[in-house]
């Protein structure tokens, strides 16, 4: 499949976007379409500077904009979609007309635009987010059954769920293939904002040196930005057929072993010497204790790096970016 598979990228230079190509490109032959509203050569070159880029085009492209991703599509022949493109929480919550257009009515022109373009699509992965849950006090078993009932507790969460949904009766329409994931708070190269990128932050603070206080010490379920893209490439590019709806493997930590193991890993990566992370004192309801085991039975191929394997590698490469006069906080 992935031989001749052209893969568009909505959103293709956020966080996931990234690691969902630099994944794609490293493990199989299929050409990758990044779709992204601003187009930067050398943004471009920045982001996949370690990657074979014979294999992957950069295209603008706005969501709002039907034709626009129809043309893209079908001069681009593309046969996989995966639709990141999304505005976060602090954007949603200060414009909720432009998060709406984006979220919502995106992802159906999205669907819309590969309709017109059957049958050479032939998979379509969305991605949602665990803002469609509500908070762990809203859950009494130890783990939170992936299927569990959803309460979300913002715009963000409740435009998610509905995007699941319309990709569930797309598939439905269509018997294209369709996956939903719902990742959750990402670390690692790439992520910069938000709450939950704190604990990034001070990977970054690590390596330049410098003191950081993550303001939180909850438990919360950690994934590294890395294993989210290796995810969704899998759920684009493995064998699947039906509707799936998933939350992807996870390391359900508190912010205290966080740091330890940052403390660790900097000792590890010749960064220990001026250790100066701290922890603040906001305790955040997140959900976390998500199931996450039948996503891995789908798709047994994606990986799940140990925690400390993971910060120790986001680390090194922060030192490579600081080296090359590109690490901001």
């Amino acid at each position: 499949m992935t031989e001749t598979a052209r893969v568009l990228v909505t959103g293709g230079y956020g966080c996931i976007g990234v690691q969902t190509v630099k994944w794609i490109l490293a493990n199989t032959n299929a050409t990758v379409v990044v779709g992204s509203r601003e187009v930067n050569a050398q943004r471009t070159q920045r982001l996949f500077d370690d990657d074979d880029c014979t294999r992957l085009k950069c295209v603008g492209l706005d969501v709002r904009e039907q034709q626009q991703l129809k043309e893209v599509l079908t001069s681009n022949q593309i046969t996989h979609v995966i639709h990141l493109a999304a505005l976060q929480t602090p954007d949603c919550n200060a414009n909720r007309d432009a998060g709406l257009q984006v979220n919502v009515a995106g992802t159906q022109n999205v669907i819309e635009a590969i309709k017109a373009c059957r049958p050479s699509v032939q998979r379509f992965v969305f991605a949602s987010s665990i803002a469609i849950y509500g908070p762990r006090s809203s859950y009494v078993d130890p783990k939170v059954p992936m299927l569990a009932e959803p309460a979300p507790v913002n715009v963000y969460g409740v435009w998610k769920l509905a995007g699941e949904d319309m990709s569930r009766l797309f598939c439905l329409e269509t018997d294209i293939p369709t996956v939903s994931l719902r990742p959750g708070v990402l670390y690692g190269p790439g992520r910069d904002a938000g709450l939950t990128s704190t604990p990034t932050t001070a990977m970054k603070c690590v390596a330049l040196e410098m003191p950081y206080e993550i303001p939180f010490r909850s438990r919360q379920d950690y994934l590294y930005a890395s294993d989210v893209g290796a995810a969704f490439g899998n759920a684009a590019l493995a064998p699947f057929s039906g509707y799936g709806v998933f939350t992807l493997p996870s390391h359900t930590v508190d912010t205290a072993e966080i740091v330890d193991t940052m403390r660790q890993a900097a000792s590890e990566t010749g960064l220990g010497a001026n250790f100066g992370i701290t922890i603040g004192t906001d305790d955040v309801p997140f959900i976390c204790d998500l199931e996450y085991e039948p996503f891995l039975q789908v798709f047994p191929d994606t990986p799940h790096t140990p925690l400390a394997t993971a910060i120790r590698e986001s680390l090194e490469v922060f030192k490579v970016q600081r080296e090359r006069g590109w690490l901001k906080r």
